[in-house]
């Protein structure tokens, strides 16, 4: 059933209403547990005055820390998956780079980027290289094996027509199946973006000096749960900026996909 764009803009607004109650409706039972009546301990749990009251106190280090953060997730995200699609292409493209590189990816992408911090700090030290480097090693994994899938789930007949009216390999490539495989490596993107948070706050909790994981490291230590609360609330924020970011950017660039 096709809609019109009124009737789009209205779905658009109930779904916006309804994810604000659900959110004011989790702040209320949180405000109610922990400030209101006590069920939860404030050392167990901070409730949401305590977070503000902490926020207030902190908000330069708070914000330093965030900076840094972000800056870290940016350069790996704009590393990592964008090498990662490069390689993939290349493979799916060349038999002999397949042939070469699949093996060692294969061997390497069931590895958990964070068993590898301890190299990483010896390789690099504790600097921002080696966090950048460990966040867009696991974003490259993932955007590899999805461009690799996404090639292949490319009907065949796109193809064969285009070669039908003497389109080259090369044209074939840039013309079709990269547009056909860009709709499909939208998630595969959103999930790099979440892991490179990940990994970012994971590299920064076993060796930094700044970052939001060095901060909450740094509060774990004096059972300061009030600044560790803070500080997952604040990746929580950013992940989700970003990912909006990412998925308005994805849905221009993809304009003449039916995506709702």
């Amino acid at each position: 059933m096709i809609q019109s764009p009124a009737e789009i803009r209205r779905r658009q607004r109930i779904k916006r209403i309804i994810s604000l109650i659900s959110i004011i409706t989790v702040l209320v039972i949180w405000y109610l547990a922990t400030a209101q009546f006590e069920l939860i301990t404030p050392l167990k749990f901070p409730s949401p005055v305590s977070i503000l009251e902490t926020l207030g106190r902190v908000q330069s280090t708070i914000v330093e820390h965030s900076a840094v953060t972000l800056l870290r997730v940016l350069a790996s995200f704009g590393i990592g998956p964008l090498f990662g699609m490069v390689v993939g292409l290349f493979m799916s493209r060349f038999q002999i780079v397949f042939a070469i590189l699949a093996p060692i990816i294969e061997i390497i992408r069931p590895i958990p980027p964070i068993a590898l911090i301890p190299f990483f700090i010896l390789w690099f030290g504790i600097g921002n290289f080696g966090q950048i480097l460990l966040a867009g090693l696991g974003t490259f994994m993932v955007l590899v094996v999805s461009t690799i899938e996404a090639v292949r789930n490319v009907p065949r007949i796109y193809v064969q027509a285009a070669r039908s009216l003497g389109a080259s390999d090369a044209y074939i490539y840039r013309t079709v199946i990269i547009p056909a495989i860009v709709p499909e490596l939208i998630a595969a993107w959103r999930v790099a973006l979440a892991l490179a948070f990940a990994l970012t706050i994971a590299a920064e909790l076993m060796g930094a000096q700044s970052g939001l994981g060095f901060m909450i490291m740094v509060a774990r230590r004096s059972l300061n749960t009030d600044v560790i609360l803070l500080g997952i609330i604040i990746i929580g924020v950013e992940a989700k900026l970003m990912d909006t970011l990412l998925n308005t950017l994805t849905r221009r660039i993809t304009t003449w996909t039916d995506r709702n």
